[in-house]
């Protein structure tokens, strides 16, 4: 049976310091991929190390994987807007940043084992075997 080959839109919750939450993509898509990278490079030219704008540097995979949060000002809640991530305190957006990347391990060695799990079965060959002459 073909594996399903597109992102399932789920979300998982992780917590940060003093009781508060955020939640996330499980996993982002291909397009939300591209527009990470899209917006962390700078510039890129053919055989030479890409640019990254220093000012994108973890705020592009924020804005990808943030659904919802916590957060508060004042007591009152904060809508999650790009805005409102870069009126956070540097420590808070560190610590997110942080819970986001330990997430997206998590979930990437998750992919890979699947991918290599053939439930006990050897995985056939996407070639036939040629005959020799």
């Amino acid at each position: 049976m073909a594996r399903n080959r597109f992102v399932k839109p789920q979300t998982v919750r992780l917590d940060i310091s003093d009781g508060d939450w955020i939640e996330v993509k499980k996993e982002l898509n291909a397009g939300e991929h591209r527009r990470v990278f899209g917006r962390l490079v700078k510039d890129m030219r053919a055989g030479e190390r890409a640019q990254l704008d220093p000012e994108q540097v973890g705020l592009t995979k924020v804005v990808e994987y943030l659904v919802a949060w916590s957060l508060e000002n004042n007591g009152k809640p904060v809508e999650i807007t790009e805005d409102a991530i870069n009126s956070l305190d540097a420590q808070t957006f560190g610590e997110i940043v942080k819970a986001i990347d330990e997430h997206e391990t998590r979930v990437d060695a998750e992919i890979e084992a699947r991918k290599n799990d053939t439930g006990g079965e050897k995985a056939s060959s996407p070639t036939s075997p040629s005959v020799a002459s």
